[in-house]
């Protein structure tokens, strides 16, 4: 290489950290690999200077962005590279006004299980939970309620306690499963659609991915011969101790696609990564300096570390890289029929379940309590499907060492605690109470996972469905004071979405399908990159003139989510249970039977808004068909060319009584007219809608712009492209690289919806 190719190659490799949310010191190299020499200059060196130190603005001036240039210098060539860091502004302080009072029940006799937590309220309106350490009590041997105090770090609040001491206590049950999803495998995108547009330039992406750099830091962290494969950049480079996620996601992408195409290069994908991945947890135990069925692309250090509260950046949530991991083994077995990827998920549950089953409680809720070293990701819900597949109690055990009470506790009473709280860091931890409610049939699982949902979906989305802003959840009610290009975290979404999944296989909802359909269109779709370079956005801006960034060598975690959402569109669309096959997403689609023959067929016709229903074989099952709530006003439903004379809604379901025959045509025709979207959190703002879309105006403006009332904007050339006054507007999933707002003030009189 020249010194110019060495250059580039130097500055490719640099990585400094998750810049999108900075809180603590950034560590600058000053020297290359290569021999190349770096010089860092800072665009505000009063939040961050030139060694990488950091100064968080104080609270109330607000986050800042902060230009890092470096110049790397090699044999007299030199080039320099631009970084924008986002530092966060100081936490606020917390007066606390008043703790609410813990109750619950617990049988004579018996020690009550109190909360490792309460919830304190500030006097500035925030409720949140506080660590709390209970004085010791005896368990009553008759019915009657002993009252405990307890003491609470850093207030001179008292904490208190009621136990309702009774002889009996009957356990409540929560609601049984209802429904099953067609497993992915029986369904296919059809040509024409934006969703199989994104899939295919996802699926060729990955085609072209070198699983052997994939495998690059496994086998360099077991001593392995790496075999001449390139390094991994971003948060998978050498230095960074996240290494080996986007290997993770990268494997559940691989059976993703394999599942939800067909196409057998992916399953041979998936059973070179597996065996390698076998060869590196064999290298790690021969070496004698590993436990036993360890796998990771770093060793067991950041493990130690956490156990004694050492904080990012020192280490970086080794247990989230580990459920990465473990995820992509287990969609390798479930999806593609790997076995390998089983034995070695069996070996690395035991491994999880000896190293935390000696931690005490308390060591326990510490870690998991940290931000953000203590991310663990979704290893609670991993544990619970690892045991599932091998009925190892211990690793059902290794599952419920993932609870997180800071998180559970107040979402157990219905309490909003999200503000400040990580977006991403906890959503997964639902996911896994949800997964543990499968798994135990405990009816306080079921609560949270269903509070969790109403809190976030009640006050904390966008219009897009998405959440979070510089990936934290801020108070409820108030995502329209944080509309910038930091909102709406890719991830969150993804993990939104396989939440209300979870919630739909027990309650049928129409409205859970209503903000899945929202959410998947307008932010999950419209997170694709539009070329074939693996592309998805971090944040989606939303605030006036942004522009989606997609920064394609960091290997993010919303790159490796990414990967995944592209097969995962037609996860949802079909369901069933004894009697009905529900059709959840009016998304063109192929059904096949198990056997691979085409029962149902949907397609969109050439007018917006009408789809046919094509029934291939004869139907045993009565069909309900999800109409969707910006559709059911003024619907029409036509079999086989006569109209249907019962089009009423059973939960959003319109149910098609008689069981359908082959050649049957169902055609629904849903009014797409032009909506106008109110904010509850500021009714200053409202949205653009088209039938199901999200509309962007196209515009360079840094100001919000006046919303146009409906009767100005006009449809152009009959496609999903509009006019009003001048401005150009499309549906939010076609937008690309152009500046767009999403966000409008209200300065029109119309009715809203």
């Amino acid at each position: 290489m020249n010194a110019a190719e060495i250059i580039k190659k130097e500055l490719d490799a640099i990585y400094i950290g998750n810049l999108s949310t900075v809180d603590d010191n950034l560590t600058l190299p000053e020297n290359g690999k290569y021999g190349a020499q770096f010089t860092w200059e800072t665009g505000e060196e009063r939040f961050i200077d030139n060694t990488g130190k950091v100064h968080r603005p104080l609270h109330g001036m607000g986050n800042r962005k902060v230009t890092l240039t470096v110049t790397a210098t090699y044999e007299g060539c030199s080039e320099s590279r631009e970084y924008v860091a986002t530092v966060l502004q100081e936490a606020k302080e917390n007066i606390v006004k008043e703790v609410r009072k813990v109750v619950l029940n617990a049988q004579v006799g018996e020690e009550a299980h109190l909360p490792s937590v309460v919830i304190a309220y500030t006097e500035d309106g925030r409720r949140m939970t506080m660590p709390v350490k209970w004085n010791t009590y005896e368990p009553a041997k008759e019915e009657t309620v002993v009252a405990v105090a307890g003491v609470i770090d850093g207030t001179e609040k008292e904490a208190s306690a009621e136990i309702h001491y009774k002889k009996e206590i009957v356990p409540v049950k929560g609601p049984e499963k209802k429904v099953d999803y067609v497993p992915l495998g029986q369904v296919r995108l059809k040509e024409g659609t934006l969703y199989y547009k994104y899939q295919k330039l996802m699926e060729e992406y990955l085609l072209g991915i070198d699983d052997d750099q994939m495998l690059y830091n496994f086998r360099k962290a077991t001593g392995l011969d790496t075999k001449g494969a390139p390094p991994m950049t971003g948060w998978d480079e050498e230095s960074c101790k996240l290494k080996g996620h986007t290997t993770g996601h990268y494997l559940s992408g691989i059976a993703l696609a394999f599942a939800a195409t067909g196409n057998p290069k992916f399953l041979d994908k998936v059973n070179y990564m597996v065996a390698e991945l076998k060869k590196c947890q064999d290298a790690f135990a021969a070496t004698g300096k590993y436990h036993r069925g360890f796998l990771s692309a770093y060793s067991e250090e950041q493990f130690d570390l956490l156990e004694v509260y050492t904080k990012y950046p020192e280490i970086w949530a080794p247990y989230y890289t580990l459920d990465k991991i473990m995820s992509g083994l287990y969609d390798c077995h479930v999806l593609a029929g790997n076995e390998t990827a089983k034995e070695i998920l069996d070996l690395m549950g035991d491994w999880v379940y000896d190293r935390l089953s000696r931690l005490p409680k308390e060591t326990l809720d510490k870690m998991w309590a940290m931000y953000i070293a203590g991310e663990f990701g979704g290893m609670l819900g991993t544990m619970v499907k690892v045991y599932e597949l091998t009925g190892k109690e211990n690793h059902l055990k290794a599952a419920k060492l993932f609870e997180n009470e800071k998180l559970f506790y107040p979402m157990e009473e219905e309490c909003d605690t999200l503000e400040d709280m990580h977006a991403n860091q906890h959503i997964p931890q639902i996911i896994g109470a949800m997964d543990l409610y499968r798994a135990t049939g405990d009816e306080i699982y079921w609560e949270i996972g269903k509070n969790f949902w109403n809190i976030v979906t009640g006050g904390h989305t966008y219009c897009i469905g998405g959440v979070g802003e510089t990936e934290m959840f801020h108070r409820a009610n108030t995502t329209c004071s944080y509309l910038t290009d930091k909102a709406a975290e890719s991830c969150a979404s993804y993990n939104m979405l396989r939440l209300t999944s979870q919630l739909f296989e027990y309650t049928r909802s129409g409205d859970l399908m209503d903000y899945y359909d929202n959410t998947l269109r307008n932010h999950i779709l419209t997170s694709s990159s539009h070329k074939c370079d693996g592309g998805t956005t971090y944040f989606l801006p939303l605030g006036p003139g942004g522009r989606k960034e997609f920064f394609l060598s960091e290997n993010s975690c919303c790159h490796g989510t990414g990967m995944e959402s592209r097969f995962r569109y037609m996860e949802n669309i079909y369901a069933q249970d004894e009697d009905a096959l529900y059709i959840n997403l009016l998304v063109d689609s192929v059904l096949t039977d198990e056997n691979g023959k085409t029962m149902i067929e949907l397609q969109s016709v050439d007018e917006e808004g009408v789809m046919e229903i094509c029934c291939q074989k004869d139907q045993k099952k009565v069909l309900k068909i999800h109409i969707p709530a910006w559709g059911q006003k003024d619907f029409n439903v036509t079999v086989n060319g006569k109209v249907l004379a019962d089009t009423a809604l059973h939960d959003g379901y319109l149910v098609i009584d008689a069981d359908p025959k082959a050649g049957d045509v169902i055609r629904l025709e849903l009014p797409m007219e032009f909506r106008v979207l109110d904010n509850k959190s500021d009714a200053a703002f409202v949205n653009l809608a088209y039938g199901p879309y999200i509309l962007a105006a196209l515009s360079e403006e840094k100001e919000f712009l006046a919303a146009p009332a409906v009767e100005e904007i006009h449809m152009v050339d009959g496609k999903l492209q509009f006019e009003a006054n001048g401005m150009k507007m499309i549906p939010l999933p076609e937008v690309d690289m152009e500046a767009y707002h999403v966000y409008f003030h209200k300065e029109h009189q119309f009715t809203t919806l």
